[in-house]
């Protein structure tokens, strides 16, 4: 729930110490380009290291980082903003970590059937704090300041080094391969991503939708307060319609995907969750806007649960650290670059006018999978999509 919380209390505190925009998208790029600097190095990190203690190792620094933004706050000062960087960096570094970590220990853990019930899983408990971590942020906000939600962040990474030591030992990976210097195997990892289709083509429309979320999600801030029209309170409840259109979202994908396949389930997300963005732009805070936020992050689920399948389905044990690392690598590397390039033009001509142009760019994607080879074979290895029309004719 901690990575939810600082969703709003991360933002509102930087806010609090800059008027700029622009510091806003620092800071969020500084939380995601870790991604982009680690990624293939934390790769081979982790198909050499056993997973379940990078993960509890990744939680205790994130905790140690945002108890040290929680002291930071209790004596705010514009000074302490490039601190707020650097410990902005250190989190982002871990959490990326620790998330490919993650994704890479669920085959371990689940038969290969179960696979994209356990993403639906992970997706809805995520969701789930979605839903409270940025509504208990915003009445923390304006009750007694950011400080207790960044204390309160770092008391959830405690709880989440206890969980994953709870799981036990995980299983080993049984295929081994020979361990050469990390250059060679993150190239090796970058270039089996590449060469199968489907992890190309999805990695490809991660990375272009990206750089439309970067923009949108850097400044959600900035389109709840300035163009909703919500305070502090309101912005929490936005954010927890966000929490429950994911929840939901996650809940049916599993469902969906069986009937559909995971490429059509992630078109279909990516234009839905465009097409939504690009609507609630136009309206002011209330129910509307409320209801577009929830079905917005219905398509995000039904996004991130396949994408992350597909990852997992196509990828030998051996490699998942380093491909799914990579592929979160070239995904997330557009993710700062939509943010600085899209707010630093938002700065000069206005952020509506660049929020406008950046969901297309979602919708545009998903138009553009129909004719990759995500759209035609994503069921499995060998299973191919004509698997669709078997519900229809029992």
């Amino acid at each position: 729930m901690g990575d939810y919380v600082a969703y709003v209390s991360l933002p509102l505190y930087v806010a609090s110490l800059t008027a700029s925009t622009f510091s806003l998208a620092v800071t969020y790029s500084l939380e995601t380009v870790p991604a982009l600097l680690l990624g293939l190095v934390g790769g081979v990190l982790l198909d050499r290291l056993p997973l379940r203690s990078v993960m509890i190792v990744s939680d205790l620094v994130r905790a140690g980082a945002f108890f040290a933004l929680g002291g930071l706050a209790l004596d705010p000062s514009p000074s302490g903003l490039y601190l707020v960087f650097l410990l902005a960096f250190v989190i982002g570094s871990f959490s990326s970590i620790f998330q490919n970590g993650m994704f890479a220990v669920i085959p371990s853990l689940v038969p290969p059937q179960h696979i994209t019930q356990a993403n639906g899983r992970i997706a809805t408990s995520q969701q789930v704090a979605l839903v409270v971590g940025p509504f208990l942020a915003g009445i923390l906000a304006s009750s007694f300041g950011v400080g207790p939600g960044f204390f309160l962040n770092g008391v959830t990474f405690l709880v989440s080094a206890v969980s994953v030591f709870m799981i036990g030992r995980v299983p080993v990976r049984l295929e081994a391969e020979e361990r050469k210097g990390f250059a060679s195997e993150a190239w090796h990892g970058l270039r089996f991503l590449w060469n199968e289709p489907r992890l190309r083509a999805s990695t490809i429309a991660a990375a272009a939708a990206n750089a439309a979320v970067g923009f949108l999600e850097s400044t959600l801030v900035v389109l709840g307060v300035d163009i909703l029209g919500a305070n502090e309170a309101e912005l929490g409840t936005l954010y927890m319609s966000l929490g429950v259109g994911g929840i939901v979202g996650a809940i049916i994908a599993p469902r969906v995907i069986k009937r559909y396949g995971l490429g059509r389930v992630l078109t279909f997300g990516l234009v839905l969750f465009g097409f939504s963005f690009f609507v609630v732009l136009r309206v002011g805070f209330g129910p509307l806007a409320l209801l577009l936020f929830f079905v917005m992050f219905i398509g995000l689920s039904l996004v991130n649960v396949p994408l992350f399948t597909i990852r997992q389905t196509y990828t030998p044990p051996m490699m998942l650290g380093r491909v799914i690392s990579a592929a979160r690598t070239i995904g997330w590397s557009t993710l700062p670059v939509g943010a600085l390039v899209g707010t630093a033009i938002a700065d000069s001509t206005g952020y509506e006018r660049v929020a406008q142009l950046a969901p297309l760019l979602l919708v545009i994607t998903g138009f553009g999978l129909v004719f990759s080879s995500i759209w035609r074979d994503t069921f499995g290895p060998g299973q191919a999509i004509s698997r669709v029309a078997k519900p229809s004719s029992s």
